[in-house]
């Protein structure tokens, strides 16, 4: 149950447009109270009063949180059909000219034709994840130092051609990734509106080959997926395609003076 909180700031979801749905956002803020907008013009931002401190809690609570902040995000989203979406935790306070509202306002008024154009280009697309793994190859038995070969080696000169041969599999896999990253970048890019390159996650006995989000309309993700069922049937690939979500990785970064953002990255 909502009980309210001592405000001197706004947490900030989203911005959407101000006319049409977008606005009726049913679903509860995550502090359980209400989502208000701010608007200037035709734009909006949604938001909810509260302390002017980042939140801060539990791994648990953290990840509750976020899972409240989507929910506000993707109603906003599917109601509008674009949205500029926040990551979690974006503040803005008062100061000692303007309370948070009025600087929310200042935010959307300085900032107004960039939002407004870029809520028009993500009109009609969604973002979507796509992962290329590939097993990772152990060194063979064939390929440890001696085996077959009738001989023993030093110990010393064994663990040296072994750590040789090591890292020349792992170089030549490297020199193979990155062809094959390439190849499907190249190809992925052609279907999309636009690709942001992600930091490659380890996979417990896999190597990641690709590792993308992609902002696409329909016909897009139909192009991506038919690529990616073509990519599934070749031997060792394994393919992981997520979304659609609205485009958390597309949405501009606009700086804005009282706004805080919290560092902390849970749920990853």
């Amino acid at each position: 149950m909502w009980l309210g909180v001592i405000t001197g700031a706004r947490y900030i979801y989203c911005v959407v447009p101000s006319s049409g749905t977008g606005l009726a956002v049913c679903v509860p803020a995550l502090d359980g109270g209400p989502v208000q907008p701010i608007c200037h013009e035709d734009i909006a931002a949604l938001t909810h009063a509260c302390a002017p401190e980042p939140y801060r809690g539990s791994e648990t609570e953290v990840c509750e949180w976020i899972a409240a902040h989507n929910a506000v995000v993707e109603e906003a989203w599917k109601s509008a059909e674009t949205v500029l979406p926040m990551t979690f935790d974006v503040i803005v306070r008062a100061d000692s000219r303007h309370s948070a509202e009025a600087n929310v306002a200042g935010w959307l008024e300085e900032h107004h034709d960039a939002l407004r154009s870029r809520l028009r280009y993500l009109r009609g697309r969604v973002e979507v994840g796509v992962q290329i793994l590939r097993d990772a190859e152990p060194l063979s038995a064939s390929e440890t130092p001696g085996a077959g070969s009738g001989r023993v080696r030093p110990r010393g000169h064994a663990y040296f051609t072994r750590h040789q041969l090591r890292r020349e599999q792992r170089e030549r896999l490297e020199q193979e990734a990155e062809a094959e990253f390439r190849r499907h970048y190249e190809m992925l890019a052609s279907m999309v509106g636009a690709v942001q390159v992600n930091r490659r996650r380890a996979v417990p006995g896999k190597m990641t080959v690709v590792d993308l989000s992609l902002l696409a309309d329909k016909a897009g993700v139909r192009r991506v997926g038919d690529y990616l069922d073509r990519v599934r049937r070749v031997a060792g690939a394994e393919v992981r395609f997520t979304g659609p979500w609205p485009p958390y990785s597309f949405a501009s970064t606009f700086g804005s003076p009282g706004m805080q953002q919290s560092s902390q990255e849970p749920c990853q």
